[in-house]
């Protein structure tokens, strides 16, 4: 299943390592929004990874959004992403 990831953290070394561990997999949109496809076990542990990074952070946001099929196929964006999917529709 596809996947958007977003974060919002006002510590620059907590962001950093969030940045870093995203980057590792996911496909950056925006300078907090990444794209990704995992199943229900990798999904699982991002969540627990993402958790273990922002432990310690003040007020930390973090949302990981599924997009089942149907969505994704009608998902709309215009402009250029920090990075490009083959899928991304790009009008």
């Amino acid at each position: 299943m596809k996947f958007y990831i977003c974060y919002d953290i006002t510590e620059d070394k907590v962001r950093d390592k969030i940045v870093a561990y995203l980057e590792s997999f996911a496909h950056r949109i925006q300078y907090s929004v990444f794209y990704c496809s995992l199943d229900e076990d990798q999904v699982t542990l991002v969540k627990k990874e993402l958790q273990k990074i922002t432990r310690n952070a003040e007020n930390p946001l973090l949302l990981v959004i599924p997009v089942c099929k149907s969505c994704d196929k009608k998902t709309w964006m215009k402009g250029i992403p920090l990075e490009s999917e083959d899928s991304f529709i790009i009008a």
